[in-house]
């Protein structure tokens, strides 16, 4: 039997550029067999493969709701919607504010201006900063662990999703890469998926802990090669890290971080495809399909492209819309 595999790859900044293409897809009617997903890829290919809502453009098309005003982003680099304070007073506040009538009104309010984006977010911004912490330096990492995956996913209707689905992540204590498919996929087993080390702390699942497989194995073709040997016939690949052009000089000091985060994973995500390559397709029996999204952005737009500003996101998903769409139409 000749399988179709869908591969996400982790990097969360630019994750509006796949759901953008994603839609695409859904939109063009491709079904795939098999989605193996690793870091940020995997919250992506769950929220298609099984939104909460049952809608899964709607669900993606939800994601550039991440960004923040541009205003405030110029400011204020850094996303609070989505790295949260850690420690369990923060998560109590975090639950108060989920039932207080106001604040729901206010992340409900439908803002369709700049002017308006602005006053919501600085608002958000008001709140997530007045949110207590217990961040010290015996602290395992700098945040508290996504918060949102549970509403934005149905992990119930998984089990019975048609498609074969995969997530990784990398088991500390046994020191081994770990592919969970749908029938295990839980909320916390993605959240061990998320764990990147120093943003989040490790997930700890019995006597295990576990941080985010694409810290590792960026691609997950491990997956496929495990369970898929001599089946697959094509692999569509979104690849957001594997381009040495993502490495620049910095802007900043929080620039710098960002960049110390991505630098190594460019080279990780070059090598698992020259890997995969070169180890189980020499032959070229496997048609490997990589979806020129990076390509796309325009060189003067690059040192953008990791900012968490709300036009920056808005712009990725229209291109990862557009790119994954022509390329759709003439080869899948």
């Amino acid at each position: 039997m000749h399988k179709r595999a869908l591969i996400i790859s982790g990097g969360a900044p630019n994750a509006t550029l796949v759901a953008g293409a994603l839609e695409a897809f859904a939109e063009q009617g491709l079904q795939f067999d098999i989605i193996s997903m690793a870091g940020a890829g995997a919250l992506l290919g769950l929220m298609y493969s099984a939104p909460k809502n049952g809608d899964a453009i709607a669900t993606l098309r939800g994601m550039q709701e991440m960004g923040i005003a541009d205003v405030l982003y110029q400011a204020f680099p850094v996303n609070f919607k989505v790295f949260n304070k850690p420690g369990p007073m923060a998560e109590l506040y975090r639950q108060w504010l989920e039932h207080n009538p106001m604040v729901q009104a206010l992340q409900r309010w439908p803002v369709s201006d700049p002017v308006s984006q602005a006053v919501k977010d600085s608002t958000e911004l008001v709140l997530a900063s007045a949110c207590p912490s217990d961040l010290s330096a015996q602290s395992l990492g700098l945040c508290a662990h996504v918060p949102f995956a549970e509403q934005l996913i149905d992990f119930a209707a998984l089990k019975s999703c048609p498609t074969d689905l995969w997530i990784n992540a990398y088991n500390l204590s046994q020191r081994q890469m770990i592919n969970w498919s749908q029938a295990d996929i839980d909320p916390q087993k993605l959240q061990a998926a998320l764990s990147f080390p120093y943003l989040y702390p490790p997930t700890q699942i019995g006597d295990d802990f576990y941080i985010e497989g694409a810290a590792i194995d960026c691609l997950n073709f491990k997956a496929l090669i495990d369970h898929y040997d001599g089946e697959l016939a094509e692999i569509v690949i979104f690849d957001l890290l594997g381009a040495e052009k993502l490495l620049r000089k910095p802007r900043d000091l929080y620039d710098a971080w960002v960049m110390s985060i991505i630098t190594p994973l460019v080279e990780i995500a070059r090598d698992d495809v020259k890997l995969f390559e070169a180890l189980h397709n020499a032959d070229q029996r496997i048609k490997l399909h990589k979806v020129p999204l990076l390509d796309a952005i325009e060189p003067e737009d690059l040192p953008d492209v990791f900012d968490w500003s709300r036009s920056n996101l808005e712009s990725l998903y229209r291109l990862g819309y557009n790119v994954a769409k022509q390329y759709a139409r003439a080869n899948l």
